[in-house]
C-alpha cells in the first residue's frame, strides 16, 4: 500500500477510459498523474491492479518524468514516479514488457449504496440461544422450517468412564460448539445435542475398578463431563445421556426395522472367556499383541498404533484386561449386521456425499475409501453383558447391543429426550435421569408426528431422491479421527438397512463430518495415569480464562495433522494475539470514545458538524473517507471468514478474526484521533475515524463470538447492545463495508474494561511443572518419585538415562533383504530375512506390506530398520527388527539408504544426541514414530526428524522414490 488515500483520491475516476497505447502521450501521462495523486493505484484502489500492470509495462518512466515535470509541475512528476517505482518493486519488473495491446484503463467501480444507519440498540436482531422461549425470528427448541437453512449438529459422544482431557475437548465438543454458535449467528435452525456414552464393556470396567455400580459411575461422570463442558461455555441445545428407556425405544425401534428387512443375520462364533470371571470377555477386555503391525498392548477391538479394526481373537497372546489370566475359547450365539447386503447403496451415499458436497476431509475420505475397497462383511451387533440396551428379540434377551451398533443411536435418542422434557415442563439444561422416559406418552413422544422425527427424518435419503415434502436437514458430525468408521461405515449402514431401497429411507443420514487429528501435551500422550496433561478440572483450577483456553485449543485445532499443546504457545497466544492486537484494539477504540466524546460514541454532529447540509453527508459513502477506507480493508476478510467458518476450517477463521483487528489497528494508529481531536477543524475527521472503529469493534465482537463468547459478550456489554446481537447476517455484511453505520451513534458508555491480562512467565513455568506428571514407561526415569535415592533405567526399559523422547532412542542401521516369503499363517503379512551386518547378522523381520509393495522385487536391495525393536511373535513368527517405509493414504514405498551405504551402518539424525536403547519397547517405539514433527519425508523427498535429516554423514541422506510429506514409521 502506497501512503494514505485522501478523499478526493478515493473518488477519483478515469473518465471514459484510456487505451493503454496512448499511455506516453501528454494525454495519456496526464490522466495517469491525476490518477495516481495522493499515493493512490490507478483506480483509486488500496492494491495494484491489473490496469496498473498495463500501464507500468508500456510507460517509458524518463519521459513520462520529463514530460510531466513541464506540463504538470514537479509533485506530478514525484507521484507517477512513485507509483512507477512502487509497481516495479512488487512486481520486480516481472510483467515490463508483456503484450498489453488492447487493454484499457478503467475507471474504478462505484461504491455499493450505504446499508441504513443503525438507530438505536433495539434495531439490532438477536441470536435465540438454547433455552429461549420466544425471541424474534424463533423459538426454542427450534423445529426444521422450509424457509430457513437446517443444521443439526452432532458431537461425538464421550465415555462416562474418564474424565476429558484437551485433547478430548478440543477433538469434538469444543470444535462443533464453535460450528453450532456460528450457524446460529448465521441464523439457521439450529440443533446442538451431545451426551455421555454410558453403556457397554468401558462402563463395567470402570466400576470394577472403583468398585462401584455402572449406575453410580455413569452418575460420577455425567455430572463430570456436565460440569467441565458449562465452565468451557460449550452451548448444548441437550446434553443428555444414552442410559435412559428413550435410548432403549428408539435403538430397538431401528433394530427392529433392519431385522424386519432381512438384514441381520444369526450366526455361532467362539468368544474368549474368563474362567477366573465367569463370564465371557468384552473385546476391551482383552489385549495382546496386533497380528497387523506387532503393536504388543493392542485392544480386542482395536490397534491404536496402526488403527486396525480387530476381534479379540485375532490378538496374539491374549489375555484377560481385569485378572492377567489367559481366557479360553468357549462358543456362544450373536446378531450380526450383514453389511454385504447394504455396501452398494452405501457405496453410493459415500460418492453422493463424501466425494460430491459433504465436504468430507482428505483423511476420513482416505479411511472410508479403504474400508470399502477391502469390501464389506456382516459385523457383530450383540455382547455377553448385562450393562446395555437388551436385544428384543427371543432367543437374545439375555444378551445387549454392541455399542457400536448402540451409541450413535444415542443422537437420536438424546433430541428425543430434549422434546420430551419440553413437554414435561424441564427448562433448558435439565439433568437427565437412568432410565428416564418410561413414563413417556407413546404417541406424543415416539409417533409418527413427534417433534424429534422432525429432525431425524426429514426425508432426505440416501441420495435425496425420495422426494418428500419435508423441510431439508444438513447433519453435520464432529469427532477426532478413531471414530471415522463408525460414522462414515457402521452407522449410515444401520440407518440404510432399515429400509428396502434408498426411496424408502425415512432417516436423516449425515452431509458434512469434521475430524480431527490428535493433540498431544508438550510431544508426549496426555495420561491421567500420570498426571501428565491439563483435564478439563484441571483448566478451571489454573485461574485462567476459559477463552483464553478455548482460542489456544482453536489456534491450533488438529485439522489436518496432529498438533502439540505447549504453555508457552498459550502464554504467547494471550499476551500476543490476544492482548496486544485484538484486546489492545477493543480498549483503545472505546477508551477514547469515552474519554473524549463525553463518555459516549460519537454523535451525528461530532461526526459533520452542527450544519444539517454537512450532516446530510452521512447519506453519501463517498464522503466518510473514514468508513470507506477501513471498510475496503474490512469487508473482504469479514466475506472470507464466513465461507471459511461455513466450511468448518476454524484456524482460518480465527486468523481472519485477528487479521481484522491488526488492520483496526493499523488505521488507528494511521489516522493519529489524538492528534485529530486537538484542533476544531479535524474534530469532524476524528470523530468519523472513531466511529469507524468502534463499527469494527462490533464487527470483531460477533465474528470472535463463536469462539471466545464471553469476551463477545463483554465487549457487547461495554458498547451497551444486548448480548445476543452477534447475528452475522446480510445487514453485518454489507454493513461491514461502512462501519460506522453499525453502531447506534450518541450511545452512553460506561468506561472500558480490560478484556485479556498478561499471563507472567514464571505463571507459565508452574504450569508446567505441575502438569509435568512422571516420566513415560521406557523413558528412563522410575515411575515413582517418591524415593530420594534415583537410578537411571538401564537394559530393556531404557539405555543408560536416555529419557529422551526421540530419534536417539532408535537404533536405525542398514540392511539387505536376502529372501522374501509369505506369512504361512497371515495373508498380509511377509516373512523376510534381512542381513544387518555385524555382530547382528542375519534377522528375520515379519512386515504387513503385502498388497503395498511387492517385497519380492526388493531382494538384494539395501532397506532401513529399527534394529534395536523388541522382538514380537506374530502368528507364529517371529519379528526381531521393523522394516521403515514412508506411507501417504494407499502409497507405500520403502526407505532408501543413503548411497554409499553398507550393510551395517548407523544413520543417525545431527543434534539428537543419545544412545539407543538396548532393546526398544513397542510402546517408546510408537511414541517417537507418533511425535507430530517426526518421521517424514520432505519436499525433496528426503526423510528427516524434525526437519533434520537422517543421514550417514553430511550429504548422504535417505530417501524415498517419490512420496512428498509423508509420515515414516
Amino acid at each position: 500500500r502506497r501512503g494514505t488515500n485522501s478523499r478526493q483520491t478515493r473518488k477519483c475516476k478515469m473518465g471514459k477510459g484510456l487505451d493503454v497505447g496512448e499511455a506516453n502521450s501528454v494525454s495519456g501521462l496526464l490522466a495517469v498523474a491525476k490518477a495516481v495523486e495522493g499515493g493512490a493505484y490507478l483506480n483509486g484502489t488500496r492494491f495494484p491492479s491489473r490496469d496498473d500492470l498495463a500501464v507500468f509495462a508500456h510507460l517509458n518512466i524518463e519521459h513520462a518524468e520529463a514530460v510531466l515535470k513541464e506540463k504538470a509541475g514537479v509533485e506530478a512528476a514525484r507521484n507517477v514516479v512513485g507509483w512507477y517505482r512502487s509497481i516495479e518493486r512488487l512486481l520486480g519488473g516481472k510483467f515490463a514488457g508483456g503484450d498489453y495491446k488492447g487493454v484499457a484503463i478503467l475507471p474504478r467501480e462505484p461504491l455499493p449504496p450505504a446499508p441504513e444507519r443503525v438507530a438505536s440498540a433495539q434495531d439490532l436482531d438477536s441470536v435465540v440461544e438454547p433455552g429461549s422461549e420466544t425471541a424474534e425470528g424463533g423459538s426454542w427448541p427450534p423445529l426444521p422450517s422450509a424457509e430457513r437453512k437446517n443444521v443439526l449438529i452432532t458431537s461425538a459422544l464421550p465415555y462416562v468412564n474418564n474424565e476429558p482431557h484437551l485433547g478430548n475437548i478440543i477433538g469434538c465438543v469444543l470444535s462443533a460448539d464453535v460450528y453450532a454458535r456460528f450457524c446460529r449467528a448465521r441464523k439457521y435452525n439450529t440443533l446442538f445435542v451431545c451426551g455421555t456414552d454410558e453403556y457397554g464393556t468401558a462402563t463395567e470396567t470402570k466400576a470394577f475398578q472403583e468398585k462401584m455400580t455402572c449406575e453410580e459411575i455413569c452418575n460420577k461422570y455425567h455430572a463430570l463431563h456436565s460440569k467441565i463442558y458449562k465452565w468451557f461455555g460449550i452451548l448444548f441445545d441437550e446434553f443428555g445421556r444414552t442410559s435412559t428407556h428413550r435410548q432403549t425405544r428408539v435403538a430397538q425401534e431401528i433394530f427392529d426395522q433392519v431385522h424386519s428387512n432381512g438384514k441381520i443375520k444369526e450366526q455361532t462364533m467362539e468368544q474368549l472367556y474368563s474362567e477366573a470371571l465367569g463370564r465371557f470377555l468384552a473385546d476391551r477386555l482383552v489385549e495382546g499383541t496386533c497380528p497387523k503391525c506387532g503393536y504388543e498392548d493392542a485392544r480386542g477391538d482395536q490397534c491404536d498404533q496402526c488403527g486396525s479394526l480387530l476381534s479379540p481373537t485375532e490378538l496374539i497372546n491374549p489375555k484377560c484386561k481385569l485378572t492377567g489370566t489367559e481366557p479360553k475359547m468357549k462358543k456362544t450365539d450373536h446378531l450380526f449386521l450383514d453389511l454385504t447386503q447394504v455396501e452398494s447403496r452405501l457405496q453410493d451415499w459415500i460418492n453422493w456425499r463424501g466425494k460430491g458436497e459433504g465436504m468430507w476431509s482428505s483423511n476420513c475420505q482416505r479411511i472410508t475409501d479403504t474400508w470399502m475397497k477391502d469390501g464389506l462383511h456382516p459385523r457383530c451387533i450383540t455382547r455377553d453383558l448385562k450393562w446395555g440396551t437388551p436385544v428384543p428379540l427371543q432367543g437374545y434377551t439375555n444378551k445387549v447391543f454392541y455399542v457400536w451398533f448402540d451409541a450413535p443411536i444415542g443422537y437420536i435418542s438424546i433430541t428425543a429426550s430434549l422434546f420430551a422434557k419440553r413437554m414435561h415442563g424441564q427448562g433448558h439444561g435439565a439433568p437427565t435421569t437412568i432410565g428416564e422416559g418410561k413414563e413417556d406418552d407413546e404417541v406424543a413422544c415416539y409417533g409418527p408426528d413427534a417433534a424429534w422425527r422432525q429432525w431425524w427424518q426429514c426425508g432426505d435419503s440416501e441420495q435425496g431422491t425420495c422426494g418428500s415434502q419435508k423441510p431439508k436437514v444438513d447433519l453435520i458430525q464432529f469427532m477426532g479421527k478413531d471414530n471415522i468408521p463408525f460414522h462414515t461405515i457402521m452407522f449410515p449402514s444401520t440407518l440404510i438397512g432399515t429400509a428396502t431401497s434408498p426411496e424408502q429411507n425415512p432417516w436423516t443420514i449425515m452431509k458434512s463430518i469434521s475430524v480431527t487429528e490428535y493433540l498431544t501435551y508438550e510431544g508426549d500422550k496426555f495420561s491421567k495415569s500420570r498426571s501428565r496433561g491439563v483435564f478439563g478440572s484441571d483448566a478451571e483450577a489454573t485461574g485462567i480464562p476459559a477463552d483464553v483456553w478455548r482460542y489456544t485449543l482453536l489456534a491450533s485445532r488438529p485439522e489436518a495433522n496432529d498438533s502439540d499443546f505447549k504453555w508457552q504457545d498459550l502464554a504467547n497466544r494471550c499476551n500476543g494475539e490476544l492482548l496486544a492486537n485484538l484486546g489492545n484494539f477493543v480498549n483503545r477504540t472505546l477508551s477514547f470514545a469515552h474519554a473524549r466524546f463525553g463518555g459516549c460514541f460519537p454523535s451525528l454532529e461530532d461526526m459533520w458538524g452542527a450544519s444539517q447540509a454537512e450532516q446530510a453527508k452521512d447519506c453519501d459513502p463517498a464522503e466518510n473517507e473514514c468508513d470507506d477506507e477501513l471498510g475496503e480493508a474490512v469487508q473482504p476478510l469479514v466475506k472470507s471468514y464466513v465461507e471459511a467458518m461455513e466450511k468448518m476450517q476454524m484456524r482460518e477463521g480465527l486468523k481472519l478474526v485477528l487479521a481484522c483487528s491488526k488492520v483496526g489497528n493499523q488505521f488507528f494508529q494511521e489516522k493519529q484521533p489524538w492528534v485529530l481531536i486537538k484542533d476544531v477543524s479535524t474534530r469532524p475527521a476524528c470523530a468519523r475515524a472513531i466511529a469507524s472503529c468502534i463499527g469494527l469493534v462490533r464487527i470483531l465482537a460477533c465474528l470472535m463470538q463463536p469462539f471466545m463468547p464471553a469476551i463477545s459478550a463483554s465487549i457487547l456489554r461495554q458498547m451497551k447492545l444486548p448480548k445476543t446481537c452477534y447475528v452475522i447476517d446480510e445487514h453485518l455484511l454489507n454493513g461491514a463495508r461502512y462501519p460506522s453505520r453499525l453502531i447506534p451513534l450518541g450511545t452512553a458508555i460506561d468506561k472500558p474494561e480490560v478484556l485479556f491480562e498478561t499471563i507472567p512467565e514464571d505463571r507459565i513455568k508452574d504450569m508446567k511443572s505441575k502438569f509435568a506428571g512422571a516420566a513415560a514407561e521406557g523413558s528412563g526415569e522410575k515411575k515413582s518419585e517418591k524415593k530420594k535415592k534415583k537410578k537411571p533405567a538401564t537394559g530393556k526399559g531404557g539405555s543408560k538415562g536416555n529419557a529422551k523422547v526421540d530419534i536417539s532412542r532408535l537404533e536405525l542401521v542398514v540392511g539387505k533383504i536376502l529372501e522374501v516369503a509369505k506369512h504361512p499363517n497371515a495373508e498380509s503379512l511377509y516373512v523376510e530375512k534381512i542381513d544387518l551386518g555385524g555382530e547382528r547378522g542375519v534377522v528375520q523381520v515379519v512386515s504387513g506390506l503385502v498388497n503395498k509393495i511387492n517385497l519380492e522385487d526388493h531382494i538384494g536391495s539395501l532397506v532401513l530398520l529399527v534394529a534395536n525393536a523388541k522382538a514380537s511373535t506374530m502368528r507364529g513368527e517371529t519379528s526381531q527388527a521393523m522394516l521403515l517405509c514412508a506411507a501417504e493414504e494407499s502409497k507405500f514405498e520403502l526407505v532408501i539408504p543413503p548411497t554409499g551405504a553398507k550393510t551395517g551402518d548407523r544413520v543417525f539424525a545431527e543434534g539428537f544426541d543419545g544412545e539407543a536403547d538396548e532393546i526398544l519397547s513397542s510402546k517408546v517405539l510408537k511414541k517417537v514414530l507418533d511425535l507430530p514433527d517426526g518421521m517424514a519425508t520432505n519436499e525433496d523427498c528426503q526423510v528427516v526428524f524434525q526437519g533434520r535429516p537422517i543421514q550417514l554423514g553430511p550429504g548422504s541422506v535417505c530417501s524415498v522414490a517419490s512420496l512428498k510429506g509423508a509420515r515414516v514409521r
